[in-house]
């Protein structure tokens, strides 16, 4: 991984939203309302079991749709969140006028089975939805007036050399660590079974609830502490909460330490095989070093030739690459009435799902 030039524009553009949509209006609603609504386009899509879902499935219910992709790092998190939290939230005798959609951006790494996974590890069980054909889903953000910007999706996908790393100090001292390809653990529940997962694949013992971590168990000279890796401060950083309740992502790297061992004699929790350390998160991850350049012995804060010499001729190539990343985003959620009408817009993530509930609620009572 070297560093590259990552201009990330907008995830979605909704073009309805310039000149056919007007901030809080007559109808009171907190998102952005359509002035003269028009009929939702209809679609059949294939939903994370391979049933085919229609829009029209749910004349005659209010029905929530966004357009998101299962990879992306941080706006469809949210955003799947906010959709979460106000479907748990509706009303009780709402619940069944009101129905939640997705459709992936993103098909070629969306499959039915991925979806399915996906599903399960959330708990966010309404339909995902996607297609074989993708010329039939362009066809949909195409009636749905939705941009999909390629170059966003493959650069907000990790790296397909990403990987979750295990370091183990044993009770002499000794250290250990593996890497576990991402793929492999992106679709655990917590840590817990992301190490379950890291420690079978390299054929050792993980008993952590009995305390026993490949050959040393607790006793009473041994207890084991829990570290997450930092990359903001390249550092090793002591946790207190349960492997049961810290999350699964890219960049969850986990040390498995005796209670009073000094976290700054572990290995770090990644590494740019000798290009210095992994710079910024997600998209914007790249290292510090460039091809043709490497981290110095015990020097972190600078690159030299891979040759040997230190000849930048005043040029720092850490610095040149922290300019090349800029990230933007954006995306629409779409609320649709009772008669099928495209109603209300909400732009964004920076928004509150209480409000958006207000509008799915004030829909049902239309």
């Amino acid at each position: 991984m070297t560093a590259r030039t990552l201009i990330l524009t907008a995830i979605l553009l909704s073009a309805p939203l310039a000149g056919c949509l007007e901030t809080v209006g007559d109808g009171g609603f907190n998102g952005i309302e359509y002035r003269n609504p028009s009929e939702a386009p209809d679609f059949t899509l294939l939903d994370q079991n391979g049933q085919n879902v229609s829009l029209s499935d749910y004349d005659g219910k209010v029905v929530i749709l966004a357009f998101i992709y299962t990879s992306c790092p941080d706006v469809c998190l949210i955003i799947s969140s906010n959709l979460q939290w106000a479907k748990m939230n509706l009303p009780e005798d709402m619940a069944s006028e009101v129905a939640f959609l997705s459709v992936t951006i993103d098909p070629a790494k969306d499959t039915v089975d991925r979806l399915s996974r996906w599903t399960e590890a959330t708990g966010y069980d309404w339909p995902h939805l996607t297609s074989n054909d993708i010329d039939e889903l362009v066809g949909v953000w195409s009636d749905w007036n939705v941009v999909v910007d390629n170059d966003h999706i493959n650069a907000s996908t990790p790296p397909d050399d990403t990987s979750n790393r295990i370091v183990v100090m044993g009770a002499d001292g000794s250290t250990t660590s593996f890497d576990t390809p991402w793929g492999e653990v992106e679709f655990q529940p917590n840590a817990k079974g992301m190490a379950e997962v890291a420690f079978e694949r390299e054929n050792l013992t993980f008993d952590y609830e009995n305390g026993t971590i490949i050959e040393w168990t607790e006793n009473e000279s041994l207890s084991w502490s829990t570290a997450v890796w930092d990359s903001i401060s390249w550092a090793w950083i002591g946790t207190n909460s349960s492997l049961d309740n810290i999350p699964v992502t890219p960049d969850t790297h986990l040390a498995f330490v005796p209670n009073d061992a000094n976290l700054s004699l572990l290995p770090p929790g990644v590494d740019c095989n000798g290009h210095g350390w992994v710079m910024g998160k997600g998209s914007g991850a790249h290292c510090m070093c460039d091809e043709g350049w490497k981290r110095p012995s015990g020097d972190w804060l600078s690159c030299v030739s891979e040759g040997g010499e230190d000849d930048t001729n005043g040029t720092d190539p850490h610095e040149e690459s922290l300019g090349e990343y800029q990230v933007g985003h954006t995306t629409a959620t779409f609320i649709i009435d009772k008669d099928g009408d495209k109603r209300v817009a909400w732009g964004g993530v920076t928004w509150d799902p209480g409000l958006f509930l207000m509008d799915i609620e004030k829909l049902v009572e239309e």
